[in-house]
């Protein structure tokens, strides 16, 4: 596992340095993320803030967000799409960084160092849960290997949450495959760092109604147990959005948000500055997107018609239905689902990748030609991904 590790820096070292290149020669398409960042020549470490691996990370798209809250409150509106986990870690590294840098620059640099660390120990922790899933040891160092190469990974290693949330995600599923009924601590955790955390639902969902089938009977000690699973993992969401209110909501305002009535501001925010909801995005001009996400839709199909073949209908379907790997595939189509039909489907890359762990381990596990494939377009969408989300221009 030590040679796989070793081979994973060197993957992540290499994207750094095509990201550090691409800052040094391709000059940025928006260049509001340069100019929000102040150095300050009178810091202990100016040649630091001034240089390019500082502005590799200064808040290309949505790292604009997260670098502002981890530095201020939720100043504006459109902010309450951001959950406050992941800013809050960063503003607890930047504290220690500041003492030698600029806030500004304490941040950025912590966001990199936090998300290219959490990348790697990610990697290492696909391996450990393919171990539990029984996959050979091959298999295991292979899903390492594409992890880090995975055709979303400049998300990984920028100031966005994708690897703080697969972290928590990743730590829930090895402790769930481990039969401890604990890993709902960690999908709370997820849940406070992004609201795609909510769907980890489905595995709390589907572990209770399969020991229920399973047993014939229904327990009032599941039930309790369903519950207060289900409480925690919603419990972040719920705090935020309750907080969030306190600062749009008071009742002697003048002007009301629409949503104060319910206190749930996340879907009306969603959908009022990110132009998001069901088949919104299904606009003729989103057609160029639709192709971006075309090779992860195949993707998922062919791995989902793959299980679909190995069951027997006559005779072991309701077993292949009830049994713990069937809820991963099941997982992994309705995340699909939910990227192509309510969401910016370009994302759809990202979503599942950090969404769904076990993607990566179907894919190591796939036959030798689909596997070439699905090294080919990991490589070119992460390659193509680096160079042009380190330019400002759009991408996943």
């Amino acid at each position: 596992m030590e040679i796989t590790t070793q081979r994973v820096i060197m993957l992540r070292m290499g994207m750094f340095l095509l990201q550090l290149l691409t800052v040094v020669i391709i000059p940025p398409y928006d260049t509001s993320a340069i100019e929000a960042h102040t150095a300050v020549s009178s810091s202990s470490l100016s040649w630091l803030e001034d240089s390019h691996l500082v502005k590799i990370g200064s808040g290309n798209w949505d790292a604009i967000y997260y670098n502002f809250l981890a530095k201020h409150d939720y100043t504006y509106e459109r902010f309450g799409a951001f959950f406050p986990l992941y800013p809050t870690v960063l503003q607890l590294l930047s504290s220690v960084l500041e003492t030698i840098l600029k806030l500004d620059s304490a941040v950025i640099l912590s966001s990199i160092l936090l998300n290219n660390t959490l990348l790697i120990i990610n990697s290492h922790l696909i391996a450990k849960l393919s171990r539990l899933v029984l996959f050979p040891e091959h298999i295991c160092q292979k899903a390492a290997i594409l992890y880090s190469i995975n055709p979303a990974s400049i998300f990984f290693s920028v100031g966005y949450t994708e690897s703080l949330f697969a972290f928590f995600v990743l730590i829930g599923l090895i402790i769930r495959e481990s039969d401890s009924q604990c890993y709902f601590l960690f999908f709370s955790l997820a849940t406070a760092t992004r609201s795609n955390g909510l769907t980890l639902l489905g595995f709390i969902l589907y572990d209770h109604v399969v020991f229920m089938l399973k047993s014939r009977q229904v327990s009032i000690i599941n039930l309790v147990c369903m519950t207060l699973q289900i409480t925690f993992t919603i419990f972040p969401f719920l705090l935020f959005q309750r907080n969030f209110a306190r600062l749009y909501c008071d009742v002697d305002s003048e002007i009301q948000r629409p949503w104060c009535s319910t206190m749930l501001s996340y879907s009306h925010i969603q959908g009022q500055y990110w132009g998001v909801g069901l088949f919104k995005y299904w606009e003729m001009k989103q057609i160029p997107n639709f192709f971006i996400a075309t090779p992860m839709v195949i993707l998922v199909i062919y791995i989902a018609l793959s299980w679909i073949s190995r069951i027997n209908f006559s005779h072991g379907f309701l077993d292949s239905l009830l049994s713990f790997k069937a809820a991963s595939y099941l997982h992994l189509v309705s995340l699909m689902m939910v990227a192509m039909t309510t969401m910016h489907v370009q994302v759809i890359t990202r979503f599942i990748v950090a969404n769904s762990p076990y993607f990566i381990l179907f894919c190591a596990e796939t036959k030798p030609l689909v596997q070439r494939l699905v090294t080919i377009y990991f490589m070119v969408y992460s390659v193509l991904g680096t160079i042009l989300h380190a330019s400002f221009y759009p991408w996943t």
